[in-house]
This record gives C-alpha cells, structure tokens and sequence, in this order.
C-alpha cells in the first residue's frame, strides 16, 4: 500500500498520531512524509504500523509507542513512569535562558529532572553553563544519562539520584529550576489512560496540588549564591499560591508568566 493510502486509512482522529508513528518507522521527520506520499510502504513496515496503531487505540500515547518525542527542536528518549515533555514546559526553558548570558559561567540545579528535557535544553543553548539535576526514580536517572550522552553534554551535567535538595546538601547555586508534579490527588482517576503511564510520582503533587511548593520555597534559600533566581513550573490556576509562597520565603521580586493560552504557567523569583 502506498504510504497516502496507508494513513487514509486511518479515522481521521488518529491520522496525526499515524503520520508520527510512520514517520518514525520509516526513519523520517513527520513533514517529510508529502515527499513519499506515493511511494509503496515496505510490506515489514506496514505490517508493524498496523501493529502499533491497534496499541495507540487501546491507549498508549505516541510517545510511549515510538520511545521517544521532541522538546524545544531536539528529540528525546522517554519511557513509562516518567514525564513526558511538553510544549508548555518550553516557556520554561525560555524564561530560564533570558536570564543566563550566552558567555555566562553560570551553574544552575533542577529539581526531578525526568527526562532531562530541561537541563540538556540549557546546557545546548548556554556552552559555557553547567548544571546539576536529581530525581528520586532510579530509571529517570538512567534515561537522563541517555539523553546527555545522546545530545553530547554529559561532561557538563551532574546527574544524581535522590530527593528534592538531599544530594546536593551545603551547595549553592546560581539558579534552580524545577518541573514538579503539580496536580491535585482528587483529579488523579479522571486523567485520561495514556497520561496515568507517566506514573502518579511524576504527576500528582499531593493531596492539593502545591505540596513541592511549599517545601520548595523553605529550603531553596539554602541552595541559591546571593542575587540567584528560581523558575519553577506551575499549574493553570497556581499562580496565587505560589507568588504567596515565594514572596513569603523572603525572594524580593516574584514574576508569574502566563501560557500562550492565558494560564499561568511559570513562577520566576530572585533571592
């Protein structure tokens, strides 16, 4: 079958979803399908695409499927039981690098770094950066290493495995950022299946939501140099809670930046 008919096929809810999972079965970027649209599709590739669409149907995102996704321009390995990046989660990475020269030595820390999504992005947009991130989940651990080792930055990226600030007791840094788990206990069954398989740790932020906050902003004086800064993710309606924790903390400045759809998406604070 020719690759256009393979992805007609398709009901037209899941045709995005084929054309990423052809795409990365035919060793493709998505946009470069059109140029093939009337090729045949190797029978191997067909049979293993049919495979997969069956395993998208019955939940499991794209991401989960081909093992890996795109941050900020660059692909990523994921896998189950970890964060999956999402876009939102780059104006993150954008209000993090306003603030670091592009000739600045600076050394930064993030909190649950996942995937590395966020520590890798720095250190390939900053050359002279470096940072430290942890996580609490051994595979996490290891999918960072990955990730470094694949995008070539791993002499510039401490990875440690432990909770929050205990790996990096008596430190201080110029910056520390984080992606925490930021969603309400109570809204945990109603997540859609394919978002559950990145694991309630790396979702669920305890029984309000603004638990990590809490602690965050108590302990993170401890780890910043003077005049040091924290860009911290939040949720859509966080905003409030968080500028209170942090004002409240002693950061003599605190920022909240809204999405591209209006909600409240980063929390930036200066020491």
């Amino acid at each position: 079958m020719k690759v256009r008919q393979l992805l007609l096929s398709l009901p037209v809810e899941l045709r995005r979803d084929g054309e990423l999972i052809l795409a990365h079965l035919l060793k493709r970027k998505p946009g470069e399908l059109p140029l093939i649209f009337e090729e045949e599709t190797p029978p191997d590739i067909e049979r293993k695409f049919t495979e997969l669409i069956k395993i998208r149907q019955e939940g499991v995102s794209v991401a989960h499927i081909i093992g890996e996704w795109d941050f900020y321009g660059r692909t990523f390995k994921v896998k189950g039981g970890i964060l999956v990046p999402r876009p939102e989660t780059e104006l993150l990475v954008e209000k993090v690098l306003e603030l670091i020269p592009e000739n600045g030595k600076m050394e930064g820390f993030e909190v649950g770094g996942g995937t590395g999504c966020i520590s890798i992005t720095l250190l390939l947009e900053r050359p002279l950066l470096r940072m430290t991130v942890d996580d609490i989940n051994s595979e996490a651990v290891e999918l960072m290493k990955e990730n470094a080792r694949l995008h070539g930055v791993q002499d510039r990226l401490e990875i440690l495995r432990g909770d929050m600030f205990e790996p990096v007791r008596g430190r201080k840094f110029d910056f520390v950022v984080s992606n925490p788990p930021y969603i309400p206990e109570s809204m945990w069954e109603s997540l859609p299946s394919e978002v559950k398989r990145e694991g309630r740790e790396a979702l669920i932020g305890g029984e309000k939501g603004y638990e990590f906050y809490e602690k965050f902003a108590k302990e993170v004086g401890n780890y910043l140099k003077d005049k040091g800064f924290v860009a911290l993710e939040i949720g859509h309606d966080q905003g409030e809670i968080v500028f209170k924790l942090l004002k409240e903390a002693g950061f003599k400045e605190v920022i909240i930046y809204k999405d591209f759809s209006g909600q409240d998406r980063v929390a930036v604070g200066w020491s």
